[in-house]
């Protein structure tokens, strides 16, 4: 196995971007360009909520692909990884952020939320289900 195929344990602790979520209008040939041009390893997986392109970069970082929605614009959204999702929310609204999407739960992986921090950028907070397998 080459040492980028290699799977790597990286710690996960709060505040690291713990996955980066990738809305493509063509998920296939953005998989193929990913793979070809950085030799990222991809699978595809289910999911409670549905198919998506799992990644894996060489130096270890996460994230998934997945087609965009109805009218939604192909985008890029980095998770942050919280330990306590809804002090954060509260939190994000104290300090000027603003909620776009509530809590949603995806079953047996975790729970997150959109937010938009004070400049405009858009990131999530993601909380890791307590029985979740990294």
């Amino acid at each position: 196995m080459s040492r980028s195929r290699k799977k790597l344990n990286l710690q996960r602790v709060a505040g690291m971007l713990a996955h980066t979520e990738l809305a493509s209008t063509d998920p296939e040939a953005t998989r193929t360009f990913l793979e070809k041009v950085f030799k990222w390893n991809l699978e595809e997986v289910e999911t409670p909520t549905g198919r998506l392109i799992r990644y894996q970069t060489p130096g270890g970082a996460r994230g998934s692909i997945r087609g965009t929605r109805p009218k939604e614009a192909p985008a890029a959204i980095n998770y942050i990884l919280v330990e306590d999702i809804e002090p954060t929310a509260s939190m994000i609204k104290r300090s000027g952020g603003e909620i776009l999407m509530p809590i949603v739960d995806v079953p047996q992986m975790g729970r997150f939320f959109w937010f938009k921090v004070p400049g405009g950028p858009v990131l999530a907070a993601w909380q890791d289900a307590a029985d979740r397998d990294h």
